[in-house]
């Protein structure tokens, strides 16, 4: 065996792993873009019943985004939970991380419920925002 073909044999596996990290880390990226309101948008739509069904819908959304995340968390911890410890800290204690994926993925369904809480919060706005045109207009 050459030089050359035991220094590919040592970096092979290590090129792998930086790409396989390097593309997940790029996905994940991609996947938590969503589009965000700024405070100025957020006042613009806030002044028209349309306005507050548009941010209705942005929580909505949001809140499904969350949601979709909250199950894979959970089902991570799930996998995890079945599967033997083979990472072990300074003290001994072997960790698989099963209560940090439990941890985020119940801080992702509280933030679930949040949006949704918001989205109700500006139907009611545009309805009232409705009834209190329409009635004005009728006195």
């Amino acid at each position: 065996m050459t030089i050359t073909h035991r220094n590919f044999g040592r970096f092979a596996p290590l090129a792998a792993i930086f790409l396989a990290v390097l593309a997940c880390t790029s996905v994940v990226q991609a996947a938590e873009a969503s589009p965000s309101l700024s405070k100025k948008e957020l006042k613009a739509l806030s002044e028209t019943p349309a306005g507050h069904q548009r941010l209705a819908a942005y929580y909505r959304e949001k809140a499904q985004h969350l949601r979709a995340k909250a199950q894979e968390f959970s089902a991570q911890a799930d996998y995890l939970a079945t599967q033997p410890a083979t990472i072990e800290s300074k003290e001994g204690i072997s960790c698989n991380c099963t209560s940090h994926y439990r941890y985020f993925s119940k801080l992702y369904a509280r933030e679930a419920s949040e949006a949704e809480t918001l989205a109700a919060h500006q139907e009611q706005l545009a309805q009232e925002y409705r009834s209190g045109s329409t009635e004005s207009t009728h006195q």
